[in-house]
């Protein structure tokens, strides 16, 4: 089990990264309208789907489903790892002094504003969870006053960016691995 639940996990983050390398892509004028929103049709097996051009008319489009995308491909990265420490522990306590278990805190708590509104999440902070989470990570500490947050758009800058998602995701896979050697 820990094997697949490890697969799902490479899977996201994958996806996650393909998201990302897509939307600068896109940022960098690499996907040109004119080349991509083309009138299209792909053959399915059991029939065929078909998209009109004129949804991707410009830069600004192409880049904001762009965006989209990478929104959509984290809330996905962060269910896998949720599920993950459902699977395996521990649970989330906001009261633990343990990194790991505030850890699992914080991924609980980045998994309830994506559960709700995966393209446009907000933070849900029910009352227990109304305090200070600190969390360490590699290279820096992660601190998040919770009760303002509540129903607050999900700032990816306020667990540091894509680059404190990558520690958060590494200290998790490093954790499922020692409880299994």
């Amino acid at each position: 089990m820990l094997t697949e639940i490890l697969q799902e996990l490479a899977i996201a983050n994958r996806n996650f990264e393909f998201a990302i390398r897509l939307l600068s892509y896109c940022e960098l004028g690499n996907i040109k309208p004119s080349d991509f929103d083309t009138d299209h049709l792909t053959q399915l097996p059991n029939g065929s789907l078909h998209f009109p051009s004129g949804r991707f008319a410009d830069q600004d489009s192409i880049e904001g489903a762009a965006n989209v995308n990478v929104l959509v491909a984290f809330g996905a990265s962060v269910l896998a790892l949720d599920q993950a420490f459902e699977s395996f522990g521990p649970k989330p306590d906001i009261e633990s002094n343990d990194n790991i278990v505030r850890l699992r805190t914080l991924v609980y708590m980045m998994r309830c504003a994506y559960a709700h509104r995966i393209a446009d999440p907000r933070w849900e902070v029910r009352a227990k969870y109304r305090r200070t989470l600190v969390v360490m990570l590699k290279s820096f500490e992660i601190k998040l006053d919770l009760a303002p947050l509540d129903q607050a758009a999900f700032d990816i800058d306020a667990i540091g960016g894509y680059l404190g998602w990558y520690e958060i995701h590494d200290l998790a896979r490093a954790h499922f691995h020692k409880r299994f050697e």
